[in-house]
């Protein structure tokens, strides 16, 4: 079968490869439809790995013998350390984690638990890849709501930062969240229109204005967008870093000036469980119009490296491979 293989740093190559066989107890070989190209692909391939990888997370497949189309929920966590038992599966402390550590969905074919696959029923099943995006939002918003609970006004000021798919994604979740009753605001560095902001009727601001915004939420991953994110929030106010920091980012801020301005610092990494990829599937079902202005470019798996090593997405949608292209 052909496979996307990522051998080096910036090394990514279309092989034939020998096809997953002799599944293990409650394991299914699936058939690789779609697959998302996340920025955190984008990442592992700039850094590269000790081994040689197929990479690929965010996957939709089919099951031999089954009807419908499945989204994968890529971590596999042990479900026996002190995390798994806390409902803290992302942080398992034997967590495999399908295209980051083993083998993932750049392929025709691929070797998933079955009980990691999640049955959904969409007009277009493109739609799918966005699946665990939104799974990961889904907690990244509950713990955006939780701490808001510190917040001196009841309707916070609130500025997103990065009209990507996170801020796509965070914002829509926000918008529709009967716990949350902020005024949302974008800032993006593109000059490009972001279409997704429109539909929410977000207003999108030219400058971050600083002492503005008492919930701040970085959804760019870059240190511009977290310099930006501190320097525009209140005093007593919120930052959330959910957009994926390269490894070797600091944070542009003293523990002293965070002490002095009383300023809170929430993150908030993964967290697809069968809980929140079902609010995702949900969310989509119920609102398909939307999130399919959020599909971008569907590609090739031989288009695959060029758009790993050259990094240049549509802005506010996800790219995909169209695995049976």
């Amino acid at each position: 079968m052909k496979a996307a293989v990522l051998y080096g740093k910036n090394q990514v190559e279309i092989r034939d490869v020998i096809p997953p066989t002799l599944p293990q107890e409650g394991e299914v070989i699936a058939d690789v439809e779609f697959v998302g190209v996340c920025k955190t692909d984008q990442q592992l391939t700039a850094a590269g790995l000790d081994c040689e990888r197929i990479l690929g997370h965010e996957v939709v497949c089919k099951i031999p013998n089954e009807s419908g189309y499945f989204a994968l929920n890529n971590e596999i966590s042990c479900g026996k350390c002190s995390y798994c038992q806390e409902g803290l599966t992302s942080h398992c402390q034997n967590l495999q984690e399908l295209g980051v550590n083993q083998d993932g969905g750049y392929a025709e074919k691929m070797r998933v638990p079955k009980q990691s696959l999640h049955h959904f029923d969409f007009s277009n099943p493109a739609l799918g890849v966005l699946i665990e995006p939104l799974s990961c939002a889904v907690r990244g918003v509950g713990r955006i709501i939780a701490a808001a609970n510190l917040l001196s006004v009841s309707r916070p000021t609130t500025l997103v930062i990065g009209g990507g798919l996170s801020g796509a994604l965070i914002a829509y979740l926000l918008t529709h969240s009967p716990e949350f009753d902020g005024e949302i605001k974008l800032y993006d560095i593109t000059k490009m229109p972001i279409p997704w902001a429109e539909k929410l009727g977000i207003e999108r601001v030219a400058e971050a204005e600083a002492d503005r915004g008492h919930l701040v939420i970085e959804c760019s991953g870059t240190p511009s967008g977290l310099a930006t994110a501190l320097g525009v929030v209140r005093k007593a106010g919120i930052v959330c870093i959910y957009g994926v920091p390269k490894q070797d980012i600091v944070l542009p801020i003293s523990p002293y000036e965070l002490f002095m301005r009383e300023i809170a610092v929430v993150t908030s990494f993964a967290g697809a469980t069968d809980e929140t990829m079902g609010k995702a599937i949900s969310y989509i079902k119920g609102d398909e119009t939307f999130f399919a202005q959020l599909l971008g470019r569907g590609i090739s798996l031989e288009q695959l490296p060029e758009e790993l090593t050259c990094w240049n997405p549509q802005a506010g949608t996800r790219t995909f491979v169209n695995i049976t292209t």
